[in-house]
C-alpha cells in the first residue's frame, strides 16, 4: 500500500490502463454475398476480395457511403435512392432490402506485449440489433444473447485468444426489423434506434456497429461500474458524504485474496477483499466506516448560470499477490438535484437547495447514421451553455446517450432528463437488461438529475414496477416519472407533473402565445413546448439541396428535408410568416424573415417563463437539434451545426440578468437569474417609430431579489405611431455599465391566439390565431449602411474575431447577421461561437461582438468576415 500512496492511485490507473482499441482496418460485407459460415470467417486462411473497408464504430449505410457505394444521403433526394428505403415511419424492412440479410465486420489483429499473460475480455459497446460473435473459428456469443442496441456485451476471450499469432475477430450482425410487415400499433416495437417523425428512417435501421470495440486485460480480478454518490447537508452546504462502490469480478477458478484501495484527489482509502472461485460482488466504501469520505467544504457541481459545474476525480485499484490485477477512474460531481410537485401538480426543480428555473431543449441523437463525433457533441453543448440552456432532455427513441454527451454536460454544466424508451416493447425483459445496463454507465454523471419513462404514454405495469425496482437499487438519488407528459394538463397528477405541447404548438406559435395563454403557455413545466417550424439559415438550405429545389416551398427535395409529414406539415408557419412579414420573392428572402421570425418567438416563449417563474417551472422545448440536414423542422441547432434566429433568440432571453418586454400588459421587467441580490438597477425605455423617431422614453430604479424578477414600468406609445415600430429596452447597474440591451420590433395590429381545433386530423397542428401583428411595413425600412470591420487573433486552438458593425445611414439596420467564410467566397465556418448575432443598429450606432472558431474549421484559409442584413443598401 506504500507504493500506492506514494504514485497516487490515478497515476497508476493511466500506467496500468491495458487497452486495445480495434478501431481501424476493419472489414464489411452481407452475407447475402457470402457462402460461408462464421467459422471460415474468423479463420486466418480466409480472403477478403470484394469487401468494404470500414473503421468502426459505424453503421452498415454509413460505411457503405463512406465507401461511395451509395451519394451522399443528406443531400437532395439522395436517401431515396439507397436500396431499402421506405417513406414515413416504419418498423420493419422491405424484404428485398439489402439490409434485411445479416452483413459481417470482420478484423484482424494481434496482441500487444502488455496484455499478454493477462485475462483478457472483448467489448462491444454497443450493437445493432443481434450478433454472433466469432473468434478464431470459435462462436464466443449468439445472436440469442448479444441482443439489443443499448447495452454492453462482455465475453471473456481467454481460451481463444492467441498470444504472439493473428487473432481474426467475425461479427455477423442481424438488422432490426426483421418481424412481420403488419400494422403495428406503436412507434416503436425494439430495444433499437427509432425517429418517430423527425426525419426519415435510415434505410438499415442504424444496423451495426455503433460503439467502440475493444479488448480489456486484467490480472485475476477485474473492476467493473464503479459508482460514487454524495449526500449534501442542507442548506448550508458545507458538508458531504461520499459513499463508494464497485463491483470486483474473480476471473480464477480458485478464491483470491486482495486489497480495493481508492483515491479521491488526496482522499485515500482501502480494505481487503477475498473472492471465492469466480465470484462476483459489489464492495462498497461507506462514510460511517471511513471517516475521511466525510468531506468539509466540498467544491459543489452547479448548473451553468448558478456556480461553477466542478467536478472530483476518482481512481480505484485492485491489487494481489503484489501485482496490481486491475484500476480504472472516473470523474464525478457533489451537489443534490431533487424534483418535487407544487401544490399546483408541476414538476419543480431544485439543485444544492435552490429552486431552478429549467429553460432547455428536446435533445436529437446528433446524428441519423450515428456518426457520433467528439467534434459534434462539443460543439452542440458548448452552444447550449452558451445560450443560457441549462437543461437536454434526451429523446428516448432513439440511442440512450454516449459517455461523451454526458462528460461534456458534466463539464459545461448543462443538466440532462434521460428518458428511457419510446414506448413499451413486447420483450421487455429485453427491455430491462438494456435499462438496467444504461443506469449503471451513466449514473456517476452529474448533470443526469432525472429520468423519464416513456414518451406521451405510459410504460407497461410491468416496466414500471421495474424502472422504480433498478433506479431504488443503482441510483436511488435520481427522480423518475412514468409518462413525458399529458395532452391534457389536468392529467399531470398521473403522468408526474409535466404536460407535452398542445399539437398546434408544433407549427407555429407567436411571441405573444405563452403570455396570453395559460394550459399551452408559461405555466407548470412543458417537456414539449416550442415555437414550431425553425428555418434554417439560408447558407445550410443551399448546403442540403441542388439550387432549382430551393424555391419554392415546396420542392419534393425541400418537403423532404422538413419531418416525415413533408414539408405540408409547416403550412401553418409558412403562412404565419407571409402574413407577418410579406410574401418572400425568393429563398434567401424566406430565410430571412423566418430567422426574424424564429428569433421574435423564441426570446418570447423563455422571457414568458422567466416573467412567470414559479407559477412556471420550466420548459425543455421540442426541440434543440436535428440528426440530419433539415428545413424546417423543430431545431435551434441544425446540422450544419449553425444557430439561426432562434437560437439567438433564447440567448437573448436567457440572460443571467436580464430586462425583458411583456406580450400582455406592456410591462417591462428585470428577471435575476443570479443567486445575488442586484440593487439600484437602472432600466430604460424608449419607442421608436419605423423611421427611428423617438415617440416614448421612461426611466426606473429597481431592486431584484435574489433569483427574482421585478416590474420595472409599462410601455405605451401614441396612436398615430407607425404600424411597425421598436421597444428599445436597457439595464445599467448604478455606475452606469450596461447589463442588458434588449431590442424589440412591434406591431399595432397584435398577436392574439385562437381556440385550438379540436377532434382528430390535419387542423388539430394550425395555430388558428385569431389576429397575426403586421410587420409588412419594414419592407419600407430606409436603407441603412452597415460597416463591418473585423480582426482575427490566434488564442490556443481557436481563432477569436473581434468585429466592429456600425450603421452609417438614417434607417434602422434590421437583424443585421454576421458569419465568418473559409476565405473568399468558402463556406461559412462553423460551429462559430458569436456573442451575439442577428442584432438591430441604431442609426450611427456602432456596436462590438466577439466570435471563436475553432481554428482547425477553417482548414488554413484566412477568415473572412461576411454581414448581411435585412434592408441593406444597394
Amino acid at each position: 500500500m506504500k507504493l500506492l500512496l506514494a504514485l497516487g492511485l490515478a497515476a497508476l490507473s493511466a500506467q496500468c490502463a491495458t487497452v486495445l482499441e480495434l478501431r481501424d482496418d476493419w472489414q464489411i460485407q452481407s452475407s447475402a454475398k457470402i457462402q460461408k459460415t462464421g467459422e471460415i470467417i474468423s479463420g486466418i486462411d480466409f480472403h477478403t476480395a470484394g469487401w468494404y473497408r470500414a473503421s468502426v464504430p459505424t453503421t452498415i449505410l454509413a460505411a457503405l457511403v463512406e465507401n461511395k457505394v451509395y451519394p451522399d444521403p443528406y443531400f437532395g433526394l439522395n436517401m431515396k435512392s439507397v436500396p431499402g428505403f421506405k417513406e414515413g415511419r416504419w418498423l420493419v424492412m422491405p424484404k428485398d432490402s439489402p439490409f434485411r440479410s445479416s452483413w459481417w465486420y470482420r478484423k484482424e489483429f494481434t496482441i500487444t506485449p502488455e496484455l499478454r499473460g493477462k485475462h483478457l475480455t472483448l467489448h462491444l459497446d454497443g450493437i445493432n440489433y443481434q450478433a454472433n460473435v466469432w473468434l478464431n473459428g470459435k462462436r464466443i456469443a449468439d445472436d440469442k444473447t448479444c441482443i439489443g442496441a443499448f447495452r454492453r456485451f462482455e465475453f471473456s476471450v481467454d481460451q481463444v485468444v492467441k498470444s504472439g499469432e493473428l487473432n481474426v475477430l467475425a461479427v455477423e450482425i442481424i438488422a432490426p426489423g426483421q418481424g412481420e410487415d403488419k400494422q403495428y400499433r406503436s412507434k416503436q416495437i425494439e430495444a433499437t434506434t427509432g425517429w418517430d417523425d423527425h426525419n426519415p428512417e435510415p434505410p438499415d435501421l442504424n444496423m451495426g456497429i455503433w460503439r467502440k470495440v475493444y479488448l480489456s486485460a486484467s490480472g485475476p480480478v477485474s473492476l467493473r461500474d464503479p459508482y460514487v454518490s454524495s449526500k449534501l447537508e442542507l442548506p448550508g452546504l458545507d458538508a458531504a458524504h461520499l459513499t463508494v462502490s464497485v463491483e470486483v469480478d474473480n476471473h480464477e477458478n480458485k478464491a483470491v485474496e486482495g486489497e480495493l484501495a481508492g483515491e479521491i484527489e488526496a482522499i485515500r482509502f482501502s480494505e481487503p477483499v477475498r473472492l471465492g472461485p469466480l465470484e462476483k460482488k459489489v464492495v462498497t466504501f461507506s462514510a460511517d466506516r471511513f471517516a475521511q469520505l466525510n468531506l468539509r467544504q466540498p467544491r459543489l457541481w452547479w448548473p451553468a448560470g448558478l456556480g461553477k459545474p466542478e467536478l472530483y476525480s476518482a481512481a480505484l485499484m485492485f491489487r494481489t499477490a503484489g501485482q496490481v490485477s486491475d484500476s480504472l477512474s472516473l470523474h464525478f460531481g457533489i451537489r443534490d438535484a431533487t424534483t418535487r410537485l407544487n401544490e399546483e401538480g408541476w414538476r419543480e426543480y431544485w439543485v444544492n437547495g435552490r429552486r431552478v428555473l429549467v429553460r432547455g431543449g428536446a435533445w436529437m441523437t446528433s446524428d441519423m447514421m450515428l456518426r457520433l463525433t467528439p467534434q459534434r457533441y462539443e460543439a452542440l453543448i458548448r452552444y447550449a451553455k452558451e445560450g443560457g440552456l441549462n437543461m437536454l432532455r434526451s429523446e428516448g427513441f432513439s440511442i440512450r446517450e454516449t459517455d461523451e454527451f454526458y462528460d461534456l454536460c458534466d463539464r459545461y454544466g448543462v443538466m440532462v432528463t434521460q428518458q428511457i424508451f419510446g414506448r413499451s416493447i413486447p420483450d421487455e425483459k429485453l427491455a430491462i437488461a438494456c435499462v438496467r445496463d444504461m443506469m449503471l454507465r451513466i449514473r456517476n454523471h452529474p448533470s443526469l438529475v432525472h429520468f423519464l419513462g416513456h414518451d406521451e404514454t405510459f410504460p407497461t405495469e410491468t416496466l414500471d414496477k421495474a424502472y422504480r425496482s433498478m433506479l431504488a437499487e443503482l441510483i436511488p438519488d435520481r427522480s423518475y416519472q412514468p409518462h413525458s407528459g399529458a395532452f391534457n394538463v389536468s392529467d399531470r397528477f398521473q403522468t408526474g407533473g409535466t404536460r407535452t405541447g398542445t399539437r398546434e404548438l408544433w407549427t407555429y406559435a407567436s411571441p405573444a402565445h405563452y403570455y396570453l395563454k395559460k394550459e399551452d403557455g408559461a405555466w407548470g413545466f412543458a417537456q414539449s413546448g416550442g415555437i414550431g417550424g425553425v428555418i434554417a439559415p439560408y447558407e445550410s438550405m443551399r448546403r442540403m439541396m441542388s439550387k432549382e429545389d430551393l424555391w419554392p416551398p415546396f420542392t419534393p427535395a425541400w418537403s423532404f428535408h422538413t419531418v416525415i409529414q413533408g414539408g405540408n406539415y409547416f403550412a401553418e408557419m409558412v403562412k404565419a410568416l407571409e402574413a407577418r412579414y410579406g410574401k418572400p420573392a425568393g429563398i434567401e428572402e424566406f430565410c430571412l424573415r423566418g430567422q426574424a421570425m424564429n428569433y421574435e418567438s423564441a426570446r418570447g416563449m423563455y422571457e414568458a417563463y422567466g416573467r412567470n417563474k414559479y407559477s412556471s417551472t420550466g420548459i425543455t422545448t421540442w426541440k434543440y437539434d436535428a440528426a440530419w440536414p433539415a428545413s424546417p423542422t423543430w431545431q435551434y441547432i441544425d446540422w450544419y451545426l449553425m444557430a439561426g434566429g432562434a437560437y439567438y433568440g433564447a440567448k437573448q432571453a436567457c440572460e443571467p440578468l436580464h430586462v425583458q418586454y411583456s406580450y400582455d400588459d406592456r410591462s417591462v421587467w428585470v428577471v435575476n437569474n443570479e443567486s445575488a441580490e442586484r440593487k439600484a438597477l437602472k432600466v430604460t425605455a424608449r419607442v421608436l417609430d419605423l423611421n427611428a423617431a423617438e415617440r416614448f422614453s421612461k426611466s426606473a430604479i429597481v431592486d431584484v431579489a435574489p433569483d427574482g424578477k421585478t416590474s420595472a414600468l409599462s410601455v405605451s406609445w401614441p396612436d398615430d405611431i407607425s404600424k411597425t415600430f421598436f421597444v428599445l429596452l436597457k439595464l445599467e447597474d448604478s455606475n452606469g455599465k450596461l447589463i442588458s440591451d434588449n431590442r424589440y420590433w412591434l406591431s399595432t395590429v397584435p398577436d392574439i391566439p385562437g381556440k385550438p381545433h379540436e377532434g382528430i386530423g390535419e387542423r388539430i397542428f394550425q395555430a388558428n390565431q385569431k389576429s397575426i401583428a403586421d410587420f409588412t411595413s419594414l419592407q419600407q425600412l430606409k436603407p441603412a449602411q452597415v460597416k463591418a470591420l473585423a480582426r482575427f487573433e490566434p488564442q490556443g486552438i481557436e481563432t477569436v474575431g473581434h468585429i466592429e458593425l456600425s450603421n452609417a445611414g438614417d434607417g434602422i439596420a434590421f437583424m443585421v447577421h454576421s458569419g465568418v467564410r473559409k476565405g473568399d467566397g468558402g463556406d461559412e465556418v462553423t460551429p462559430a461561437y458569436w456573442s451575439d448575432n442577428y442584432v438591430l443598429l441604431m442609426p450611427r450606432e456602432t456596436r462590438t461582438l466577439t466570435v471563436r472558431l475553432n481554428t482547425s474549421d477553417l482548414a488554413g484559409k484566412k477568415p473572412v468576415l461576411d454581414t448581411g442584413w435585412w434592408n441593406k443598401s444597394l
